[in-house]
């Protein structure tokens, strides 16, 4: 009986990744360079999913100036590309843009209530 053997599973193989191949297997959640954890999930907003976990990255680095961490920043990005479809690569970027854009006028706000409080 077809349903009791669907409702068995037997004769069904059920893929621990993404990929129904025998000989190559896609975890979803698969250790990257670093020790970095790659989840694959569907977003409905993945500019602000981007965003948030790009500023959550930062923040764990406590990064507040864009010019003195430049290369931790262009590595952040590079990963998001490399790890991510290019149909995401322009939310990505946008995300980036405005963080950066962010974190330079913090700067520029500091600086200026510094040179304020100094006169």
């Amino acid at each position: 009986d077809f349903a009791a053997v669907f409702a068995s599973r037997r004769f069904f193989f059920s893929s621990p990744g993404l990929s129904n191949s025998i000989s190559k297997s896609h975890r979803p959640n698969e250790s990257v360079d670093g020790g970095v954890v790659a989840v694959k999930k569907y977003s409905p907003d993945p500019y602000s999913d981007f965003k948030k976990s790009m500023e959550e990255m930062i923040e764990s680095r406590r990064i507040v100036d864009a010019h003195g961490n430049w290369d931790y920043l262009h590595e952040l990005l590079s990963c998001y590309l490399a790890m991510n479809p290019k149909h995401t690569h322009g939310y990505i970027v946008s995300a980036f843009a405005d963080i950066v854009v962010r974190l330079l006028r913090s700067m520029q706000w500091a600086s200026m209530m510094l040179r304020r409080s100094s006169t």
